[in-house]
């Protein structure tokens, strides 16, 4: 069970980050292509209906927060081991 944990905890950035790749592809291939071959900016942003940007900071915000959560966890499971071993007076 301990060994599941670590990895979910460790690999668990791993999917949002993944997610925000994709949007971050669709945001270059749906709306930066086209604009830059002519296309009209604000036009494409109200025909595709998504906000691209906004869904891809979203994913590698909740990235961030996985991976610092699993860093502190870590450093929470890491810091008795520590200071059992040393006996600073």
């Amino acid at each position: 069970m301990k060994t599941k944990m670590l990895f979910v905890s460790l690999t668990g950035w791993l999917l949002p980050t993944a997610l925000a790749g994709i949007y971050f592809g669709r945001w270059i291939k749906e709306i930066v292509v086209p604009t830059l071959k002519g296309g009209n900016f604000e036009q494409l942003y109200d025909l595709h209906q998504v906000s691209y940007l906004h869904a891809t900071m979203w994913y590698v915000g909740v990235a961030f927060v996985w991976l610092a959560l699993a860093v502190v966890w870590l450093a929470k499971k890491q810091m008795p081991a520590l200071h059992a071993g040393n006996d600073v007076g």
